[in-house]
């Protein structure tokens, strides 16, 4: 008799499990990380960074070296993705509240997902905030979210150690913790998202998990420091005098945007710490690794492994001392560009793709590959094309924007930069991947630059109201070089005292 039952419990499991990995259209495991630049594995970077469980989802599906950010910071970044609609076409240049804009009152990714019989689940960071801030993550978008909508990170961490703890200025804090993972919030929200795979789905989903680190401050358990000496760490590829040939506007972009939260300084006073803080970097990503690969598990595990498609995505990068900034918010490529892997049922596996594309074009690509009627409003370009065939004949390029009337432009082989008082910027990234000689001012690449200059949308609305950016981003007549030199002085008086 217990056999018979226990027969029947099996066969009902088995019943139930095969059910739900057959559905018709796919389910989605949708992974965001914030401030993951190009150090990951398979971009082939940076030799010393460890992640494994990334690289693993590499060998998966198509993984994208030259993908870029509409936006090179947080909300501006996922308002766009999330709604589909370039910066420029919003006003959403900066830390915008999407629920009090007219222009990104539209139906999100996650909210067209659900308005198409998928279950819509969340957790930690997707929206920059809550519906409660007025960043996001409203309650119409989804069937569940973890902690809440009006709470959806857990942003708690260890304590630090406080002989290791480092803050060479402003909020730029960093060193190893004294608990283990379960201190840490990314650690819970991973859970949660195993544990949601466990209970099992009655309908397609779309599962959103997003990881906070490696955002600052770059604070996680000291086993993931120990993974990364720093006797053992080679220094940062960068290049003295980065910065003698680039325009009076690139310098403002990389260095007064930052003062205050940024030192202008610390690139030539404070190398002390370069090496610390890189090491500090490396072990968040190692981290946040580590908790990307319990979820993949967990989905692997699961009767929708073979039914579900996975898209890992980071909102944009960060410099690490290259042309001696320590942060994001420019136009150069440390800062735009971002890993980006699609898994997908049917398509290319194991691939890399060298051609651009950008964060907004996933609304529409996920909405052709899992069948769903476009949104109407969707302003990316579906790259399925590209998850078919890597190496396909590709004229889309890839647009970054930093305020208005600041633009880069990426293709396969160039990026042009363009900025509000007409300076320039030109690199041949195949040949110069660092962005290390702008061409822009020599005649011989006139033409380029003329092609180039096309691609630039006209019209870019104004930077809307509520913005936390600072007002110089929509002005077109003040003195960049005065500008800064009077920041600098600043800092350095305020350090002072």
């Amino acid at each position: 008799m217990i056999g018979r039952v226990a027969s029947l419990i099996l066969f009902s499991w088995m019943f139930w499990g095969s059910s739900m990995a057959q559905n018709s259209q796919p389910n989605v495991l949708f992974i965001a990380i914030d401030d993951l630049r190009d150090y990951v594995g398979y971009a082939k970077t940076f030799s010393k960074v460890r992640t494994p469980n990334i690289d693993r989802l590499s060998k998966m599906g198509v993984s994208f070296t030259n993908a870029y950010c509409q936006a090179p910071m947080c909300a501006a970044s996922r308002n766009s993705l999330l709604t589909g609609i370039y910066p420029f076409n919003s006003g959403a240049y900066g830390f915008q509240k999407r629920k009090e804009m007219p222009a990104l009152d539209v139906i999100t990714l996650p909210e067209h997902f659900k308005n198409n019989g998928y279950y819509v689940v969340g957790t930690g960071k997707i929206h920059h905030g809550s519906d409660y801030d007025g960043h996001g993550c409203s309650p119409e978008e989804w069937d569940e979210y973890w902690p809440s909508v009006s709470s959806p990170r857990d942003g708690s961490h260890g304590k630090p150690i406080e002989s290791e703890f480092k803050q060479p200025w402003g909020h730029f804090k960093f060193g190893p913790t004294d608990s283990g993972d379960e201190a840490e919030g990314d650690h819970r929200h991973g859970e949660w998202a195993v544990n949601r795979l466990k209970k099992g789905f009655n309908q397609p989903f779309f599962m959103a998990v997003g990881f906070f680190r490696p955002h600052l401050p770059w604070f996680v358990p000291e086993k993931y420091f120990e993974q990364f000496p720093v006797d053992g760490l080679s220094p940062v590829i960068k290049k003295e005098n980065d910065l003698n040939d680039v325009p009076a506007a690139a310098e403002f972009f990389g260095h007064f945007m930052h003062v205050g939260r940024y030192a202008y300084d610390v690139e030539i006073t404070q190398k002390e710490w370069h090496q610390e803080a890189l090491q500090a970097y490396l072990a968040s990503v190692a981290f946040t690794d580590k908790q990307v690969g319990k979820v993949l598990d967990a989905l692997e595990n699961s009767p929708y492994a073979n039914n579900t498609i996975i898209v890992l995505w980071t909102d944009h990068g960060f410099h690490l001392g290259e042309k001696q900034t320590w942060s994001k918010f420019t136009l150069w490529r440390e800062s735009a560009r971002v890993p980006l892997i699609i898994s997908a049922p049917g398509m290319s596996k194991n691939s890399i793709c060298k051609q651009p594309v950008q964060l907004i074009d996933l609304y529409p690509t996920l909405n052709t590959l899992c069948s769903l009627p476009l949104a109407g409003h969707e302003e990316g370009n579906n790259i399925k094309p590209l998850l078919r065939n890597p190496k396909a004949n590709w004229k889309h390029p890839a647009i970054t924007v930093a305020g208005k009337n600041n633009y880069a432009i990426s293709t396969d082989k160039w990026r042009y930069i363009s900025y509000f008082n007409g300076d320039e910027e030109l690199y041949q990234i195949e040949e110069d991947p660092h962005e290390w000689n702008n061409l822009a001012p020599n005649p011989k690449y006139g033409k380029v630059v003329q092609k180039l200059r096309k691609y630039i949308p006209t019209g870019g609305v104004d930077n809307y109201p509520g913005s936390t950016l600072p007002v110089y981003y929509d002005r077109n007549t003040w003195d960049i070089e005065q500008i800064t030199k009077r920041s600098i002085q600043q800092y350095q008086q305020r350090k002072q005292k």
